[in-house]
C-alpha cells in the first residue's frame, strides 16, 4: 500500500520553493531597483505568485498524485505546507538581507517612518515616543520571526479561499475498474 503522506510532502516542499524563490526573487528586484518601502502593487505582486503557486500545486497534486479527488481539507493542507516551507525560505532571506545584504535596512525604515510622522505633524515628543515604540519591533530577529509569520498566515488565509475551488470530490457513481 502506497504512503500518501510522502507524495504531500514531498511536492508541498518542492512548491515552497518555487513560491519562496519567487518571493525572495521579487524583493531582490525591488532591492535592486532602490526601493526602500514597497508600493502597494508590489505587494499585488506577490499575493499573485502566492496563489498561483497555491492553486498551480495543488491541482497539479489533485490530477496527478490523488486521481483527480481532492477533499477541501487536503487542498487546504497542502496550501498551507506550500505556504510553511515558502515561509522558513522567505524567513531566511530576510534574516541574511537584514545582517549581510543591506545591513542598514533597519535604520533607512527608521528614517522613512520619522519624515511620515513628521509630514502628519506630530509634535516632537509623539514623533520621539512612537519612533522608540518602533525601533523595540525593528531587530533583524524580531523582523525574520514576523516575515514567517505574515507569509505563512497570508498563505493560510489565501489556501482557506482557493481550496473552495480546488476541492473535487470523488464521484458516488464512478465505476470501479475491472480486471479481466
Amino acid at each position: 500500500m502506497e504512503n500518501k503522506g510522502t507524495p504531500m510532502l514531498k511536492h508541498s516542499m518542492n512548491y515552497g520553493l518555487i513560491m519562496g524563490i519567487g518571493l525572495v526573487a521579487m524583493s531582490l528586484l525591488v532591492y535592486l531597483v532602490g526601493i526602500v518601502k514597497p508600493p502597494f502593487w508590489v505587494n499585488l505582486i506577490n499575493y499573485a505568485i502566492i496563489i498561483g503557486v497555491i492553486v498551480y500545486g495543488t491541482k497539479k497534486y489533485r490530477d496527478e498524485i490523488l486521481e483527480g479527488a481532492i477533499t477541501y481539507g487536503q487542498a487546504l493542507g497542502f496550501g498551507v505546507m506550500i505556504s510553511l516551507f515558502a515561509s522558513i525560505i522567505v524567513a531566511f532571506y530576510m534574516l541574511l538581507y537584514t545582517t549581510v545584504i543591506d545591513p542598514g535596512f533597519i535604520d533607512k525604515i527608521m528614517e522613512i517612518t520619522e519624515e511620515e510622522l513628521v509630514s502628519k505633524g506630530m509634535s516632537d515628543d509623539q514623533i520621539e515616543a512612537a519612533l522608540s515604540m518602533s525601533k523595540k519591533f525593528m531587530s533583524p530577529m524580531f523582523m525574520t520571526i514576523s516575515t514567517f509569520f505574515g507569509n505563512l498566515f497570508t498563505g493560510t488565509i489565501f489556501s482557506l479561499i482557493t481550496s473552495i475551488f480546488l476541492k473535487k470530490e470523488k464521484s458516488l457513481f464512478e465505476e470501479e475498474k475491472i480486471i479481466e
